[in-house]
């Protein structure tokens, strides 16, 4: 009991002793928050305008606003398995985004292949602007041998359909049964 109350003194005597600091928040200085462009490819067929979504997105409530810089260029293979080189750019725009993605309409382009690029430049200090451009392949195709589409559905590339169909419920059968034969000979067995 003594030790308890020794205890219980110097404690006391410490908690005193120690001027106990006040309780304060950090400073609450604004960071500043990365970005990112995102760039969907709507439409991408060989004579009808390009249609392309661009939006940015950043890790906070409230999405970044500020005007997308939007190119769509040449895109020239330098190696096998390489990265696409971009040229001079064939249509270049900017759109103000607010927290929707703005829709824009680019020119229309022959088969081939393409960059599309995106920067975004923010209004708020607190957004910094995207580091580097978002990078994507506009692969413009030509005719796939199918009904004539406007590029909102798959193409039709002829393959047969019911063959894999019928193939794969053949596996799946197959699998069924040869692990219904085993469960048996396994219980079958005297033991």
């Amino acid at each position: 009991m003594l030790r308890k109350l020794a205890a219980l003194a110097v404690l006391s005597v410490a908690v005193v002793a120690v001027p106990a600091g006040a309780a304060q928040a950090d400073p609450t200085e604004p960071e500043s928050i990365p970005t990112r462009t995102i760039i969907e490819i709507v439409r991408a067929v060989p004579g009808k305008p390009v249609l392309l979504d661009v939006s940015a997105t950043a890790n906070y409530p409230v999405p970044p606003e500020g005007d997308i810089d939007v190119a769509i260029s040449t895109a020239a293979g330098t190696a096998r398995g390489a990265r696409a080189v971009a040229a001079a750019p064939l249509f270049t725009t900017t759109v103000h985004f607010v927290d929707e993605p703005v829709r824009v309409t680019g020119p229309t382009l022959p088969r081939g292949r393409y960059l599309a690029t995106a920067a975004l430049d923010p209004d708020d200090a607190i957004f910094l602007p995207s580091d580097t451009a978002t990078t994507f392949r506009i692969a413009v195709g030509g005719d796939t041998g199918g009904k004539d589409d406007d590029g909102d559905n798959l193409p039709n590339t002829g393959g047969p359909d019911m063959m894999w169909l019928l193939l794969g419920g053949a596996l799946v059968a197959a699998g069924a049964g040869g692990v219904t034969y085993g469960r048996r000979r396994t219980q079958a067995v005297p033991a």
